[in-house]
């Protein structure tokens, strides 16, 4: 089929493939591809779940949440906006400076920020600013599968083990707060164990909720079982440059190279130095004295007049788990109280001996003393009001 037209000489043309009608018929093809398109994601179920404010369209059964409604809500982005890092690339910590100078844009300078860990005798650090743009990394080290997390509305790090009643689950991101807090669910699969080279479905499957801060399931059928999760020892936040020094043998984590434009975009600073919580916040009653928060004056009484007045809202802390509780250290004061970058704490104060090495701002490392009998302790790195609103405590920290 043709198209006859004239031309401005009265000159009768016939628009052919051949004379140009490929171009009609390619822009055609463009427009009804782009309509199905635009289609096709509600039509095959991939449409976004949840609208960014009410938890109740982000399809969760929360019938049996066990904490206060009003303490959840929606992160303005719906679930997986941000997705999980799972079994990220790794390279060296010594092939991390020749990468910078070969590389335009840097990747873990020494002033930046990273969470590290050592299991099993294998260390590997998790840079915050890829953390920020995926907040859960289903990963392995030292052989044990674990979940590492960061809220960063917190600056909160918690590492996981996500072998969960004998299954290996793997963590997303469920676009929920509770509490200005990362809240996360349990997809429908599982590792069978160390050798499973893919996850495996599991049938009819309801997720559960997690919180990051409350260690334990909120909603779901691992919530019906009180479900906890198992905290793995020693997570820290430093700088790279101090944890590289101490872990000269330590592995880091890699950014897919989608991630890298988001890494630049997302930065909190400017968040904690406002001192002001965005979303809805609400004490969580602790579910017995066992894991109450125990004082900063309880630890150190010489130390609590140096804090000026009392903690703010975006101070610094690390919380250390010790045999009968909590105890809470906000690094400022201890910065105060040392006068240098290095402290050792008494046995008495923690039931382990380990030396604490401050950079201002930056975080705290802590280094393992040679003489130590004990293992390294649960860590909780965070700012002072979600773990607060988390672990509230009577009386508070000066």
């Amino acid at each position: 089929m043709t198209r006859a037209t004239r031309d401005s000489s009265g000159t009768e043309t016939r628009l052919t493939f051949a004379a140009g009608g490929w171009v009609i018929l390619l822009a055609s093809i463009i427009v009804v591809a782009i309509v199905i398109f635009a289609f096709l994601g509600p039509m095959s179920g991939v449409k976004p779940i949840g609208d960014g404010r009410d938890p109740a369209t982000y399809g969760f059964d929360l019938s049996n949440l066990s904490v206060a409604r009003e303490s959840l809500a929606g992160s303005g982005n719906p679930r997986d906006f941000l997705r999980s890092l799972d079994n990220p690339a790794t390279i060296t910590g010594a092939e991390i400076a020749p990468r910078n100078e070969a590389e335009r844009i840097k990747y873990a300078v020494s002033a930046d920020r990273v969470i590290g860990i050592t299991i099993n005798g294998e260390s590997r650090a998790y840079p915050l600013q890829l953390m920020n743009v995926h907040e859960i990394c289903n990963d392995v080290l030292g052989g044990v599968h674990i979940a590492v997390t960061y809220s960063p509305l917190c600056d909160s790090a918690v590492i996981f083990d996500r072998t969960v009643d004998g299954r290996v689950v793997r963590f997303g991101v469920s676009g929920l707060l509770l509490n200005s807090n990362l809240v996360m669910y349990d997809h429908a699969e599982f590792a069978a164990d160390d050798s499973a080279v893919a996850p495996i479905p599991i049938p009819a499957h309801t997720p559960s909720l997690w919180s990051q801060l409350a260690f334990r399931a909120i909603a779901g059928p691992a919530a019906t079982t009180n479900t906890s999760l198992t905290l793995r020892p020693g997570t820290q936040i430093c700088t790279w440059a101090a944890w590289f020094l101490l872990h000269p043998e330590t592995t880091i984590a890699m950014p897919a190279d989608n991630d890298k434009r988001r890494m630049k975009a997302m930065d909190y600073e400017r968040y904690w130095r406002e001192e002001k919580v965005t979303f809805p916040v609400c004490a969580i009653a602790p579910r017995d004295a066992s894991h109450r928060t125990i004082p900063f004056s309880e630890i150190a009484p010489a130390v609590a007049p140096l804090l000026d007045g009392g903690l703010s809202t975006m101070t610094p802390i690390l919380a250390v788990q010790y045999q009968h509780g909590w105890k809470v250290i906000p690094l400022v004061t201890l910065i105060k109280f040392v006068d240098t970058t290095t402290f050792t704490a008494d046995s008495s104060m923690l039931g382990v001996q380990i030396q604490w090495r401050i950079v201002p701002g930056r975080g705290a490392l802590v280094q393992e003393s040679e003489a130590m009998t004990n293992p390294m302790p649960v860590m909780v790195p965070c700012r002072w009001f979600a773990w607060q609103a988390f672990h509230p405590q009577q009386p508070a920290v000066p």
